[in-house]
């Protein structure tokens, strides 16, 4: 229910019917008086690209239904709420997030909704494919369920890898098949076919994922991609078969090729992937045409949605960055809209729904007021939207750990083919602040049949274990570039089957987080001189929290408070962590069945060569 007492049904597509029209039609002279005028705004126009100042904008329920220079005394009725955005900067379209995995936040649906909505983003294109790893077509059902509590524009699209890939290189915990995606497709929420990872079963033709691509395409619904440094001979094909747009592209060259390709750009800037600074160049270097690109944010956790802002936080670094603000509030909105194919949101013009977001401050992007659908959900920066009621969660979702055992310090050791001597082994390297990983060889030595870390170094051992089926599955390797100086940390938050992910100086504290976290059934643990010292429990499907807003961000502070005495200060550290173990991302990654070289697409044994000792 809004402030003003009017209740305005949530409707995430214009569906017509005569009456409705005629009333739109109507409320547009005036003749039915508007339910909300918006007084003196300096509004954005994203569609000429300019700014006009001191116009009005009569809204009636859902629709905005005049824009301009006009008698508002004709719109105004003894039920019309007035807001004078006389003293407010600028006036916008509610922004739009073409790419975002709820999961990643640690809050359910309902949290986040609030979390971004109060930082001005009115619509949301969520991939559920975290939770759609684990619980598998049932949690995407359940993400649906959830998103009709909370007024935010939210819409879905359908999990297209769950598992990542058909190659076999990990355990998934469940599977999403053409049939479920079919079926999936046919909600109203759902907008399109999500990120297609498994690029190589693209370029190959096979059947099954083809057979998604399809499904959503017969039904005009977005294919969305995820093709991380990809050659352009890869590029061509994964285009042609109809994938529209693409988040993961780290370097500018990289861009380049797909947008002549014909893909969309989403230019990402989330809690650990930053690209926006390089892929920016496109804007004030090239001076590209920017119809094909847009921000998204892919993965943030609630700190950082808290404290720095969700897509307004993009868009501040974008102007920082030298990107024309005018020219970000049209990536921010329309674009990303034309992307969705969502014709009803993106401008504020007559027609189209009322998603109108008040700014205090233009270039800072500082929000007043939020308005969606015809109702003010935020109001001077606070958010004032009353839940009728509060999605419960299934006990299905609380019980996902399944291991068999515990785990023992020696099963989390490499196996070598020697017990004295060196290897020249294959190490992860980690890039804080990038998804990507590389391959860096380093000679290691081996005693009593174990990889000895280097005093002072940044390596650690890397673990992840199977969690869905007890198959007692272990990958292990040795990571380095996260800045780990001691202690150990077990998360099972690990991308995208979300198994359980570990990495550590010693085997023993390796051991004690798994073990503590096994028992939590699901989160994130931190361990030190063999005592546990910072746990963050995320009881549904291992990836979120049950609780508020407010009490999962103080937790996650005192939690990432607590890392530091690992040594690792970059702050969104668990995100790169949880990475590590996603087959699909160029270069090494480590899964529960061992290290995978992404672009051959196979387990490789991390040992190149042997030297013994005597």
């Amino acid at each position: 229910m809004s402030e003003s007492g009017v209740i305005n049904k949530k409707i995430l597509r214009m569906k017509y019917d005569v009456d409705t029209l005629r009333k739109i039609i109507l409320a547009s002279q005036g003749a039915i008086k508007s339910t909300l005028l918006i007084k003196n705004a300096n509004l954005v126009d994203v569609i000429v690209g300019d700014i006009r100042e001191k116009v009005n904008i009569a809204i009636w329920n859902n629709y905005i239904v005049r824009v301009g220079y006009f008698d508002t005394g004709k719109y105004i009725g003894s039920q019309t709420r007035v807001i004078d955005a006389g003293d407010a900067e600028a006036v916008t379209p509610g922004f739009v997030e073409p790419h975002v995995h709820v999961e990643s936040s640690l809050m359910t649906v309902q949290e986040f909704s609030k979390a971004v909505l109060l930082h001005g983003t009115t619509t949301v294109a969520a991939d559920p494919h975290e939770i759609g790893n684990v619980l598998g077509v049932e949690g995407v059902k359940l993400f649906i369920e959830e998103s009709r509590y909370t007024p935010l524009r939210i819409f879905f699209y359908v999990p297209s890898c769950v598992p990542p890939t058909a190659a076999g290189l990990d355990t998934p915990g469940q599977v999403i098949t053409a049939d479920d995606v079919e079926e999936l497709l046919k909600y109203d929420e759902v907008i399109g076919l999500g990120e297609v990872m498994d690029f190589l079963s693209v370029v190959k033709g096979e059947n099954e994922v083809l057979r998604k691509i399809v499904a959503a395409k017969r039904l005009g619904k977005l294919v969305d991609g995820h093709a991380p440094q990809l050659p352009e001979d890869l590029i061509v094909p994964y285009a042609a078969a109809g994938i529209e747009g693409d988040h993961e592209s780290v370097y500018l060259n990289e861009a380049l090729t797909k947008l002549r390709n014909g893909m969309h750009i989403l230019m990402r800037e989330g809690s650990a992937w930053k690209d926006l600074e390089e892929l920016s160049k496109m804007l004030t270097y090239m001076r590209v045409n920017t119809h094909y690109l847009m921000f998204a944010t892919d993965d943030m956790e609630i700190l950082d949605l808290v404290d720095e802002g969700h897509l307004d936080r993009v868009m501040r670094r974008a102007v920082s960055l030298g990107v024309d603000p005018i020219t970000v509030v049209q990536m921010a909105t329309l674009n990303a809209a034309e992307y969705l194919g969502l014709k009803e949101v993106g401008a504020i013009v007559p027609g189209r729904f009322a998603d109108i977001v008040i700014l205090d401050s233009f270039r800072r992007f500082k929000v007043r007021d939020v308005i969606v659908n015809g109702e003010i959900v935020v109001k001077n920066g606070k958010y004032i939207y009353r839940h009728e009621g509060r999605f419960r969660y299934p006990d299905i979702a609380y019980r996902t750990m399944n291991v068999g055992r515990k785990v023992k310090p020696e099963d989390l050791r490499p196996e070598l083919p020697i017990s004295e001597g060196e290897v020249d082994y294959l190490v992860i390297k980690a890039i804080p602040g990038k998804a990507v990983t590389k391959k860096e060889e380093r000679r290691l030595s081996v005693s009593n049949g174990m990889i000895q870390l280097p005093l002072g170094s940044d390596l650690a051992y890397i673990a992840t274990v199977e969690r869905h089926h007890a198959t007692g599955n272990i990958g292990k390797a040795v990571i380095s570039g996260l800045g780990l100086s001691k202690g150990a940390l077990a998360q099972t938050i690990a991308h995208d089957v979300h198994n359980i992910i570990a990495v550590g100086k010693t085997y023993e504290e390796m051991a004690l987080a798994i073990n503590t976290l096994i028992d939590m059934g699901g989160g994130m643990v931190a361990t030190l001189n063999n005592t546990v010292i910072a746990t963050m429990k995320l009881p549904i499907a291992g990836l979120m929290t049950d609780k508020p807003l407010e009490d999962a961000y103080h937790e996650l502070e005192k939690y990432i408070d607590a890392l530091k005495a690992l040594g690792l200060n970059f702050r969104s550290s668990f995100m790169t962590i949880a990475l590590l173990s996603l087959p699909v991302i160029p270069e090494l990654r480590v899964t529960d069945k061992g290290v995978v070289d992404v672009v051959e697409g196979k387990i490789i044994d991390p040992v190149l060569n042997i030297y013994r000792r005597g």
